[in-house]
């Protein structure tokens, strides 16, 4: 359930030869000012290393300390769970499986001459995931999310990842695969269409609001909680609508499209639509019942009278149906995949699984 995690280290101490760089401050060349020179820790002759910042990047963990300008110094390591118990991040890990990998965290970090008690450390960032194997290829989901909306968050599209975020939380969904493809991971032993669902808390204070701890000692009895509060962030952002609610969202992005062919042939704009995006490919997306709610809308508006609605109704879901029965008998099989029944299967698995 848990990926990457990062934790502000509350009590630290750098020891002599410790395996850290040190990146000096930037030099002002006209008044030779030293722009970023703060004190990041005293040294075991009581001296103060100064710089602007000092790092760690190791095979497992990555160290950050960081002063700033308003007074103090902080120490982030950061890491990924499945990665170090298990070589790669697919599958989860357990809660003493988790545990083992937070020991093995303290001790490589004393290793590199960092001593910590981490048990006392705060979680920055937690991210929480989900892998779903689905019954389509991701591409066939993308329309669907392209129309999905978070309350209070930008959604990005980056092809393969859809991303709804604000500076507190992230909701992230992407080809899980093509992932690890694109990192020359071998995947073959891999179910191949896995959807990857991450819920991740950017800060302490909203894993605090979320988690109802922030303490890496407190992690262990709130174990169980991890998975509820992943289903209630994407139940509520995301998968909170009804089946029906999401007819009648892809109708309006059916009815955008009929607006535009009918601005340029008013006539037979319908058709238009249809030569273009293809009838199949159009009930297969959209499904029948957006396609007529928006012919219908568009049409009254139009006052158009309601025998001509009905004619134009029937004469489009008609062929929506011959489409698909003629694609049917080309596979051999009824595929029936609708934006709507493509929402109702990610919800399931999502939230109520």
């Amino acid at each position: 359930m848990l990926d990457t995690v990062k934790l502000c280290l509350n009590d630290w101490e750098i020891k002599a030869g410790a395996n850290l760089l040190i990146q000096p401050s930037p030099l002002n060349y006209g008044t030779g000012e030293l722009t970023s020179y703060f004190p990041l820790w005293r040294n075991e002759n009581g001296e103060m290393e100064m710089g602007s910042k000092a790092y760690l990047n190791a095979k497992n963990l990555n160290v950050d300390i960081k002063p700033y300008p308003q007074g103090g110094v902080q120490c982030f390591v950061h890491f990924s769970i499945p990665k170090i118990h298990n070589g790669e991040n697919y599958y989860s890990v357990g809660k003493e499986g988790t545990q083992a990998v937070l020991k093995q965290v303290e001790g490589e970090l004393k290793e590199a001459g960092i001593k910590t008690n981490i048990e006392e450390a705060s979680l920055s960032r937690i991210d929480t995931f989900q892998n779903v194997i689905t019954e389509e290829p991701f591409f066939s989901y993308s329309p669907l999310f392209s129309l999905l909306q978070a309350s209070r968050k930008v959604r990005r599209d980056y092809g393969s990842t859809f991303l709804w975020s604000n500076t507190q939380q992230e909701l992230c969904v992407y080809d899980k695969i093509a992932e690890m493809e694109n990192r020359k991971l071998e995947t073959s032993h891999y179910p191949a269409q896995t959807m990857r669902f991450e819920y991740r808390l950017l800060n302490k204070k909203k894993i605090e609001k979320a988690m109802g701890f922030s303490k890496v000692k407190e992690l262990p009895s709130h174990w169980g909680d991890f998975k509820e509060t992943f289903k209630k962030a994407w139940e509520k952002d995301i998968f909170k609508m009804e089946v029906g609610e999401v007819e009648i969202l892809a109708s309006k992005q059916v009815r955008l499209l009929l607006e535009h062919f009918r601005n340029e042939n008013e006539r037979n704009y319908i058709d238009s639509l249809f030569d273009f995006y293809g009838a199949y490919t159009l009930g297969r997306d959209y499904g029948i019942t957006p396609l007529k709610i928006a012919i219908r809308e568009l049409e009254q508006e139009n006052k158009t009278d309601r025998e001509t609605i009905k004619k134009k109704i029937q004469r489009a879901g008609k062929k929506l149906e011959e489409a698909q029965k003629q694609m049917e008998l080309l596979k051999g099989e009824s595929e029936g995949k609708t934006l709507a029944s493509l929402y109702k299967e990610l919800q399931s698995k999502v939230c109520l699984n």
